[in-house]
């Protein structure tokens, strides 16, 4: 006899559903609430790792390397072209004005300065006979004067007697006219033969010293000539250090061709290269320093070359005051390049969560909850080696987190061991 079995109710009888669906709903939940949670690490940091953030003064700097450099530097160059002889100076030598650098060799030049010293010795044979000239048409000249004033003191006196002679009745009064007319025209030609005289004697003066100025003329060209010569040897034109000889013997160098440089070591400056970042800003008259030997040296921008090349463009500093006493040239210095005056700022150091995140973020220590960092987005404004100057985000007394961020990853919060 069959008995009729009780029927199950139905979350019996798909028990087993309900409880595998039970755990994918438990399942989703978890998920989802741990997808709403922030992410978090434990990590372990130290104590130089988290700063506290401070309102302090901020000075906006760079630190620049430099190297010192000459302010003047003279240029060597040769003034006669010629072929290398013999190489007196070195590299690094220190010179005095004067001293030899080269000796060179020019064979048309000697020839061509012996062609011109025979040309002016003929010439100075031309200008000798000349004045030998002169001088004879000079004396010549005194000889007719000296003639012309003798017969005007003969006709004087052949005058006088006639006159003489007429007071005493021994000639006519016609007689006297005729010797009175005779004399006025001797002496009236006698005056002009002097006045001509002394014409051709100032001719003769000045063509004499026309020849004598002609003479001094050509001895002075003749003398550039010969200093053609001594300009093959290639001489210092002051005191300094030699830099950029590079020749060799029997290299041919042609004439006002450089062939060194002296660097004045009286004066010196440090020029850098600064990114291009800052040419916009960066103008003469900004201060710097550097520190040798611990103790402070001030310096000042001098002149900015604003052209950019590789992106970077060159300052140049001098110095302000006393130098260091080691100074030379080619010396590296450490320059803190000052960009204005210390202000009132929120600032927070350095690290490397500027690099992980561009400064738009940076984890800050909860106050209620030290062991516990948060993720907190913030803007930054100016910078120096030292410091960053945050303009919004966070405020005095707070406390972050600045280094580590190559190890934290892309978490929202981090727990603190």
């Amino acid at each position: 006899m069959d008995i009729k079995l009780k029927k199950r109710p139905w979350y019996v009888r798909y028990r087993g559903y309900v409880a595998g669906a039970a755990a994918v709903l438990a399942l989703m939940i978890y998920a989802a609430v741990q997808m709403a949670a922030p992410s978090q690490r434990l990590v372990g940091l130290d104590e130089d790792q988290i700063v506290e953030v401070r309102r302090q003064d901020f000075l906006e700097f760079l630190d620049v390397d430099g190297t010192v450099q000459p302010i003047s530097v003279i240029q060597v160059n040769a003034r006669e072209g010629g072929t290398v002889r013999r190489i007196v100076a070195q590299d690094g030598q220190q010179l005095r004005e004067g001293d030899t650098l080269l000796v060179l060799s020019n064979a048309d030049l000697e020839a061509e300065v012996q062609e011109l010293q025979m040309k002016y010795e003929q010439q100075c044979l031309g200008f000798r006979r000349q004045l030998l000239e002169m001088e004879q048409k000079g004396i010549t000249l005194r000889q007719q004067a000296l003639q012309t004033r003798y017969e005007m003191r003969r006709l004087q006196k052949s005058f006088a007697l006639e006159e003489d002679e007429a007071r005493m009745g021994v000639k006519s009064k016609a007689q006297l006219e005729v010797a009175r007319d005779e004399y006025d025209f001797h002496r009236q030609k006698t005056a002009l033969a002097m006045e001509s005289l002394r014409h051709d004697s100032l001719l003769n003066v000045m063509q004499h010293e026309l020849v004598e100025q002609q003479m001094a003329a050509e001895k002075r060209q003749m003398e550039r000539h010969r200093r053609r010569l001594d300009h093959l040897a290639v001489l210092s034109p002051g005191e300094g250090l030699l830099g950029g000889l590079n020749v060799t013997i029997g290299q041919q160098i042609p004439g006002g061709a450089k062939v060194g440089e002296l660097s004045v070591l009286t004066s010196f400056m440090v020029s850098a290269r600064l990114n291009e970042y800052y040419v916009d800003r960066i103008t003469t008259g900004l201060l710097a320093s550097t520190t040798h030997r611990g103790r402070r040296y001030d310096l000042r921008v001098s002149r900015v070359l604003p052209q950019v090349r590789d992106n970077a463009f060159s300052v140049e500093f001098t110095f302000q005051g006393e130098l260091p006493p080691d100074i030379r040239v080619g010396k590296s210095l450490r320059l803190k390049l000052e960009l204005g005056l210390p202000e009132q700022a929120i600032v927070v150091p350095r690290g490397n969560f500027f690099q992980h995140t561009g400064g738009q973020w940076i984890f800050r220590l909860d106050p209620a909850d030290p062991t516990r960092a948060t993720r907190l987005p913030i803007t930054l404004g100016r910078q120096n080696p030292l410091q960053y100057e945050v303009i919004d985000g966070l405020h005095e007394g707070d406390r972050v987190v600045v280094s580590g961020y190559d190890k934290f990853g892309d978490v929202e919060q981090l727990r603190l061991k």
